[in-house]
């Protein structure tokens, strides 16, 4: 018997097969989708949720200067994390969870110098991963550790960190920058610029753990290791850096600067920064710290307000982000482009008077200006009228060109973030180039005008400033390697030449003859500019920019000082900036080994004496100015600054008025409140010296000379090795070299 099946069945039976199939290809598809599509995403979520995994930071590259000192390095120190869902399990095992999670909380709060409330919050969220503490001391992580195993806890982790340490605290601050609390560079300096190259790649450790987040009991943590950063070697010279923000840190004391100072020194010939320094500093080592001068319990740390304060005050680099108007040392550039182009060379007569030009009288700072003179006198004496002229003589096109070649219209292309650009005229008119001729109405960086006094220095040639030699791996191979780096032939070579003569004029008997440094050859010119601020402050910006020695230049350095106090003496770059440049000049070539050559001249010189000033009841800009116009240097020693110098009393001097001392030594003054000992020295050994090296060792360590011969040294009036109070008087006797 055959049975037949219903049309109505049949197309039951299809229908319900083409259902099936489609659901069968819908469960396909789906599979698919979730295998192929987004197989991995599941994969990672499925292996998150079967592990728990924390985070080893890899260790940052460290950075050095030039000679292998370290400037920057991680060193060892732990993190403390804590597993919320396994201390709530354990908790729940002992009985009490909220008990269980408060004596971890306060435990760690107690040993971390934590907020109890906050840990314990910290501790009640959902998750089976939370931190507690970076950066902690090693010491202070065993406290934990201890705790931990004599109280048998679950659920807290002590794990590697990396801690970012700064052994020499401020100095190089701008340089080299800091860290944040991911180990990654912030705000300013190296540790920004090469953060990729110093950074690293982070690790794990990874632990396979429950449904419930619980680390199961006979799971073997899994690491992966972290990859370190590679290492970072400056150009900086940390001596030098040394003695540029200790000379900086004396002049912004000295004259109550209160827009700060700033000082660059560079290798002309390779372009090497080998120091640069921005005054006021900061302790890279607590960079949030209240900045000098305001008021600490007003202080409220890391906020935003605070760091706007910080950028705008301590972390700014003057040497990068700030402009000024050059003044004076710009009448270089100007000179190098006039001789370049043959306009004028050093022999050429050139008129001082006033020009008058679109209502504007320019004339010279000597009342009369200095009548028709050599161009090498108008150099040497700084003559405005006669670079206003000069300007206008070489005319709009090759004037503004040369400047350009000069790199002012360009950033240098020093590595650091954060550097300004000049501000020149657009579209000048006449009276715009004649004052640009010596500086005034455009605005240059330092780094900008210390470059283009390299190219005078080193025979024409425009450098990029190289601040970082190279980038090495921990094995110590190359990873990239910073080369001298020519842009450009801006001058001649016998343009350069002729220029470094006439500025070495400037030094020796001109305006910036406060630069002068026995037994180096200097070259320089002194700059005094007014800011939008002068009219309101009365108070400009001091600059000189210099360099040595002249027969073979190895520095060129620039000195900045911006807004300084005219209450203590009458702001200019030869009184003021000047002196800071030579000081800067003499102990930098001395520890580069540079040999100094004497002049007889100069030899003689170091016979001149005068007399000791009595400095009782005088304040301290009057005692400045009274040791000054006879010759003398004064060290000044107690507590005052710079707005209180014409406040703060003269309390004592070493040596007593009257005595007789060799020109430029120095005299020891007490002010504010005398010392309860005063310091002391030890005598060094100046038999078988020359004059000239007597004089150099007595100044360093702050004693005073008397000689009446020159020669070399046969007896001293006090025995080497006594122990002398500082400011004490050596006499010396002498016989044939």
């Amino acid at each position: 018997m055959i049975l037949k099946t219903s049309p109505k069945v049949k197309t039951r039976i299809v229908i319900l097969c083409l259902i099936v199939s489609a659901l069968l290809v819908a469960l396909l598809v789906r599979v698919a989708w979730i295998q192929f599509i987004r197989g991995e995403e599941y994969t990672k979520l499925a292996y998150e949720q079967q592990n728990s995994g924390r985070t080893i930071p890899a260790t940052r590259g460290t950075i050095k200067d030039s000679e292998g000192n370290v400037l920057a390095i991680s060193v060892s120190a732990r993190q403390v994390s804590v597993n919320q869902t396994m201390i709530k399990t354990q908790g729940e095992k002992l009985g009490d969870v909220e008990a269980y999670q408060k004596k971890i909380a306060d435990k760690l709060a107690e040993i971390l110098e934590l907020d109890s409330e906050e840990v314990l919050a910290k501790i009640q969220t959902t998750g089976r991963y939370r931190e507690i503490a970076r950066k902690v001391e090693v010491d202070v992580a065993n406290k934990i550790e201890a705790w931990k195993d004599e109280e048998k806890i679950k659920g807290v982790y002590i794990d590697e960190d990396i801690k970012r340490y700064y052994p020499n605290n401020e100095l190089a601050a701008h340089i080299l920058g800091f860290t944040g609390r991911d180990d990654q560079g912030l705000v300013c300096g190296v540790e920004v610029a090469l953060d990729s190259y110093l950074a690293g790649t982070p690790g794990r450790v990874i632990a396979a753990v429950d449904s419930l987040g619980n680390e199961l009991p006979y799971a073997e943590e899994t690491r992966v290791e972290p990859q370190n950063g590679n290492n970072v070697e400056l150009n900086i010279n940390i001596n030098i850096q040394a003695i540029c923000e200790e000379v900086l840190q004396e002049t912004a004391a000295k004259w109550n600067v209160t827009e700060g100072c700033a000082a660059i020194v560079m290798d002309p010939n390779e372009g090497k920064i080998l120091a640069m320094a921005s005054n006021p500093s900061f302790d890279l080592n607590n960079p949030y710290a209240c900045p000098e001068g305001m008021d600490p319990t007003l202080w409220t740390g890391h906020t935003a307000e605070n760091v706007e304060v910080l950028n705008s005050t301590v972390w700014r680099n003057k040497c990068l982000t700030d402009t000024y108007e050059p003044g004076s040392t710009f009448k270089a550039i100007t000179g190098s482009i006039g001789v370049e182009y043959g306009i004028v060379n050093k022999d050429s007569m050139v008129d001082d008077g006033d020009l008058f030009l679109a209502d504007w009288q320019i004339g010279c700072w000597k009342d009369g200006g200095h009548g028709i003179v050599t161009f090498a006198s108008a150099v040497k004496n700084s003559c405005n009228g006669v670079f206003a002229r000069l300007a206008l003589d070489i005319g709009n096109d090759i004037f503004y060109k040369g400047l350009e070649n000069f790199g002012f219209y360009q950033k240098t292309g020093v590595l650091l973030a954060g550097e300004a650009n000049s501000i020149i005229h657009t579209n000048p008119t006449e009276i715009d180039r004649a004052v640009a001729g010596f500086g005034q109405r455009i605005q240059v960086t330092p780094m900008q005008m210390i470059r283009a006094y390299c190219a005078i220095a080193n025979g024409g040639y425009l450098l990029t400033p190289q601040l970082v030699n190279e980038v090495t791996d921990q094995d110590g191979n190359v990873v990239i390697r910073y080369e001298k780096e020519v842009e450009r032939q801006v001058i001649s070579e016998a343009t350069a030449k002729e220029m470094l003569a006439m500025l070495e004029g400037v030094v020796t008997t001109g305006t910036g003859h406060n630069a002068y440094v026995a037994g180096y050859r200097v070259a320089g010119k002194t700059g005094t500019s007014e800011t939008i601020e002068t009219d309101a402050t009365d108070r400009f910006v001091a600059s000189f920019c210099g360099i040595a020695p002249v027969d073979d230049p190895q520095i060129v350095v620039l000195v900045m000082i911006d807004h300084p106090d005219q209450r203590i003496a009458t702001a200019s770059g030869g009184r003021m900036a000047a002196p800071a440049a030579a000081e800067i000049i003499e102990r930098s070539l001395e520890y580069l080994g540079v040999e100094r050559r004497y002049t007889e001249e100069e030899k003689s010189n170091f016979l001149l004496q005068s007399q000791v000033p009595d400095l009782a009841g005088k304040n301290v800009a009057e005692a400045i100015w009274a040791l000054e116009s006879r010759g003398l240097q004064g060290k000044i020693i107690g507590e005052y600054s710079g707005e209180d110098a014409y406040k703060t009393k003269v309390v004592g001097q070493m040596p007593a008025p009257h005595i007789i001392l060799n020109r430029n030594s120095e005299v020891v003054v007490y002010v504010g409140e005398e010392p309860e000992t005063r310091p002391t020295v030890k005598v060094p050994d100046l038999v078988g010296c020359s004059l000239a090296d007597a004089y150099v060792i007595l100044g360093e360590k702050g004693l005073g000379m008397i000689a009446k011969q020159s020669g070399t040294v046969i007896s001293q009036s006090i025995a080497s090795g006594t122990d002398v109070e500082l400011g004490t008087v050596i006499t010396l006797e002498l016989g044939s070299e």
